[in-house]
């Protein structure tokens, strides 16, 4: 069989990763499709993967109006080309569309229960729709669900070890805090927001009075903040994290990840609130790893409370609490994939 994972985002390859190596390692072939967004490209580069390019992340909705049908156009060209037969995404309209018009199966995993489109464009048109346990919506018969988070695919102490030498190679300065701060530019963040500029620069300057601050951010950083920028390679960052002493940001993927690798972790931005997506709720309520916080001046005192005393041990042992409830994400999705 030919599969062909459609790749939006760094943690899209990340999520696949090891599930495509299984597949490959079973006799099946894999065709990477990428789209060029963020340092997508990059980590692909960085860990040798072959891909085709079939788009450039737009961000203005007007561009990504406009740019949808020479996508499509191009999107359909490659796969008339590569005859795949099987399309695994995230949740793609195009990889969906394009499955159905050529008569393949096509298997999505949400994860977000707040993305409209996946829900009325997207989950009609595929094969298998597979999510956590814990999402909140059903799909009926094409619904498939498996114990555990999505990060878990990449994050599992099954096929994660984290490098320490990492801290030490590009001098970070222990204690560490990293701060994550997303462009708000993707289809699902519309209307939504995380931190203002001026609460950038208060949270950087009140968890810098304890520990070292390293940012990560999709937009480029004021003036004030360049100095605090994040030294590695954008395909170390779980290593970083994995070190970290504490995590704050408005991104949803980084405070999920920073939980799962034992990291004291802050989430803040607007999703936060009773309508909130069911993995980070559960991550919080039910294992105590993440704090879900709506309004960033809340967050920053969370922050500030946290960064005066290393609570690492104690989210380690969480972690580890964690793993011992889950078991290999991976091997239940490479069985799906392979049992359509």
């Amino acid at each position: 069989m030919k599969y062909l994972f459609e790749l939006n985002h760094p943690k899209h390859y990340y999520q696949f990763k090891y599930v495509m190596q299984a597949l490959r390692a079973h006799g099946n072939e894999i065709l990477v499709l990428a789209r060029d967004k963020d340092v997508l490209l990059n980590v692909l580069q960085e860990e040798g993967v072959p891909y085709i390019v079939f788009g450039k992340h737009r961000k203005s909705m007007s561009a990504k109006i406009w740019g949808t049908f020479g996508l499509m156009v191009h999107y359909v060209s490659i796969v008339r080309k590569e005859q795949p037969d099987v399309f695994v995404s995230k949740a793609s309209w195009y990889g969906t569309a394009t499955a159905k018009l050529f008569h393949k199966k096509s298997v999505i995993f949400p994860d977000s229960e707040v993305v409209k489109v996946t829900n009325k464009y997207v989950v009609p048109l595929c094969t298998k729709v597979v999510t956590p346990r814990s999402f909140q919506l059903d799909y009926g018969e094409k619904h498939s669900r498996v114990d555990g988070i999505f990060e878990d695919c990449y994050l599992s102490p099954q096929v994660y070890h984290a490098d320490t030498s990492v801290v030490e190679k590009y001098g970070l300065k222990r204690p560490y805090a990293i701060v994550r701060f997303v462009g708000w530019f993707a289809n699902h963040d519309v209307g939504n927001s995380g931190f203002t500029l001026e609460e950038k620069v208060r949270l950087v300057k009140t968890i810098s009075q304890y520990m070292t601050v390293y940012i990560s951010s999709e937009n480029a950083l004021p003036d004030d903040l360049v100095k605090y920028k994040l030294p590695t390679p954008a395909s170390l960052i779980h290593d970083v994290l994995s070190s970290a002493d504490l995590y704050i940001g408005d991104s949803q993927t980084m405070a999920a990840e920073a939980a799962l690798l034992g990291t004291p972790a802050i989430r803040s931005n607007s999703f936060v609130g009773p309508n909130d997506m069911s993995n980070f709720i559960m991550l919080q309520e039910k294992y105590g790893m993440l704090h879900n916080v709506a309004k960033p001046v809340d967050a920053i005192a969370l922050a500030s409370q946290l960064s005066k005393t290393s609570r690492k041990q104690e989210w380690i042992k969480k972690r580890d609490d964690y793993y011992e409830q889950i078991g290999d994400i991976n091997a239940k999705i490479v069985d799906i994939l392979e049992n359509l």
